[in-house]
């Protein structure tokens, strides 16, 4: 359970890339938002019927997926250093808020130290994104 978000993210990256390198229409673009949208509102509506921490994960996991694909989308609609940054920062995120609700359902030893990876993952992620900036530009 725990790669399920980063084989997403992967899937998702690879996807995106091809549409990043063809020019991508103010009519695709739209009919991407709306698909985004639609397939969020799919996966909210399958965190339903859970509760507590795995409701939380769920719509962690949903939420991520989302706003990962809305800045890649973006990243493809308008390709530069600032939106491939910003694009990271969304999957670093994400990723991180996935974690941290996974963390949640630990024990307290084992949630300290989960929860200091899994800042130490995020901060590594925003590093890196920030030195691609800072090199692309």
């Amino acid at each position: 359970m725990r790669n399920t978000p980063g084989i997403a993210m992967a899937v998702l990256a690879f996807a995106c890339s091809a549409a990043m390198g063809a020019g991508m229409s103010k009519q695709e673009y739209q009919a991407a938002k709306e698909r985004i949208a639609a397939e969020y509102q799919v996966e909210r509506q399958k965190c339903g019927p859970r509760y507590g921490n795995a409701l939380d994960l769920c719509v962690a996991h949903a939420h991520g997926v989302r706003d990962v694909a809305k800045a890649e989308l973006e990243a493809a609609y308008k390709p530069g250093p600032r939106t491939n940054y910003d694009a990271a920062i969304a999957r670093a995120q994400s990723t991180y808020a996935v974690a941290k609700q996974e963390c949640d359902q630990k024990r307290d030893p084992e949630k300290k130290a989960c929860r200091k990876d899994a800042k130490g993952a995020l901060e590594r992620a925003m590093a890196e994104a920030k030195a691609a900036l800072a090199a692309a530009r």
